[in-house]
């Protein structure tokens, strides 16, 4: 019996022996554990780069060196070129934890194309004399980049004084929805200013990918100076997380352009006919021609085109050219002497009235606007030449140069007729009356 009671009193001594031993081998250990304890920003965005603090603890009573941790960028986590993705600790002390801890940073950039949710990321650890080679993971927190962009304004050029429709593009180029979206724009003289409404717009959302057109009616000052003006443009949204973000760009509009021009018949004397051109746009004129081109029913001798130089909006000019009706009346291919004498009279008449009234003559104006773009406009003046001026020569055929039988010339000849005959029945009384008295007068002489 004795002999039991030392067997078990013996077992139960070596079990403390072991549990002794353990319990010393286990508190000169050490145990490390690493914790993600900051991002930034929180959650990540997307196309943005991302901000990792992680805490590296010895929760053991061993002390542990060189304890390297490596960052393993994978989608949608990239890589910053030229950023190392290794730590390492030098020294952890035995339960050096807490405030004193170790801390770790890591930097990595969060892909555009980056899909909404949770993603996880890993560490890899090694820790010297240890075999032991683990990788940890962590998840983290992803929203879509809100980015809007005023990509596209469909005007370019607005001319003075014109109500001119102006229409801004904004695209939400990003991945995330945008809301509440505040657009305005301005310019900084009051050159360009909206009519019908004010210069701020308001929209509710934009979907990812889609695009809102916002329209404007705008009016460029009369007398603003020709040239390149700047529009600034202001964009605020709001995006998922609350925050409101606001965009700041600016383009640029040009004030002038085209003009144009009244062309009116002056006066025509001695061969030479005037015209009048004046500048009735908004803009100036620069380097204009007028130029009369070779067409049907006029003829020009000399020169066909006149150099005015510059016309200030509001400015006119005379030229004048020495322009003819064409004498020829009869139609190519016509034979007058198989026309009958009423056929002939017609085309006469015809031919008298169109050089009494005249055609329109055709006039080129060529000149060049405030954008230093050429430009050519046409104009059909009334022309009218008078019948006593040499350049509206009465048309002539093969039969002879036509009679003068305007309406003028026939009251002339009427009167002048009426005239001779009053001072004939004038004459004749006289004359009645006379008889008797010279008749008298020569019975008186002979006696």
């Amino acid at each position: 019996m004795k002999y039991e009671y030392l067997t078990i009193a013996l077992v139960l001594s070596l079990s403390v022996f072991s549990v002794s031993v353990f319990a010393a081998e286990s508190s000169s250990t050490a145990s490390i554990n690493v914790s993600l304890i900051n991002q930034n920003p929180d959650p990540a965005r997307a196309g943005e780069i991302l901000e990792l603090r992680f805490m590296v603890e010895n929760n053991g009573g061993g002390d542990a060196s060189n304890i390297q941790y490596e960052f393993l960028p994978k989608f949608p986590f990239v890589a910053i070129p030229g950023e190392d993705y290794t730590r390492t600790i030098r020294t952890l002390s035995a339960y050096q934890e807490g405030d004193d801890a170790a801390i770790i940073k890591f930097e990595v950039l969060v892909d555009r194309e980056a899909v909404k949710g949770t993603n996880d990321i890993e560490l890899k650890r090694i820790w010297e004399g240890s075999d032991i080679t683990s990788t940890v993971s962590f998840d983290i927190e992803v929203t879509g980049t809100e980015y809007a962009q005023i990509i596209y304004i469909d005007k370019a050029k607005l001319y003075p004084g014109n109500e001119t429709p102006l229409k801004f593009t904004i695209t939400n180029v990003g991945n995330s929805p945008l809301r509440d979206l505040v657009f305005s724009w301005s310019e900084e003289d009051g050159v360009i200013l909206p009519v019908y409404s004010d210069d701020t717009k308001y929209i509710k959302n934009i979907d990812v990918g889609e695009s809102v057109e916002l329209e404007y009616t705008v009016v460029a000052d009369v007398n603003a100076v020709q040239g390149l003006y700047k529009l600034d443009l202001t964009l605020q949204y709001e995006t998922e997380s609350g925050v409101t973000e606001e965009l700041n760009t600016q383009a640029g509009i040009f004030v002038g352009g085209e003009t144009d021009f009244d062309v009116t018949f002056s006066e025509s004397s001695e061969g030479v006919t005037s015209l009048s051109v004046a500048n009735v746009g908004n803009n100036p004129a620069y380097s204009v021609t007028i130029r009369i081109p070779e067409q049907s029913g006029y003829r020009v001798t000399g020169s066909t085109s006149t150099i005015v130089g510059n016309l200030d909006k509001g400015d006119y000019t005379i030229v004048s050219f020495q322009i003819s009706q064409s004498s020829s009346v009869a139609p190519t291919g016509v034979d007058f002497r198989q026309m009958t004498a009423e056929e002939r009279a017609a085309m006469r008449e015809a031919a008298s009235q169109a050089m009494v009234s005249g055609n329109n003559l055709e006039v080129y104006i060529e000149y060049t606007d405030t954008t230093g773009i050429r430009h050519v406009i046409e104009k059909d003046v009334p022309i009218q030449f008078r019948e006593t001026d040499s350049s509206a020569t009465t048309p002539t055929t093969r039969f002879g140069r036509q009679s003068d039988t305007s309406p003028y010339t026939a009251y002339v000849n009427y009167g002048m007729l009426a005239a001779a005959v009053v001072l004939i029945l004038v004459g004749y009384k006289k004359r009645e009356k006379i008889k008797p008295l010279l008749g008298k007068l020569l019975n008186r002489k002979k006696t």
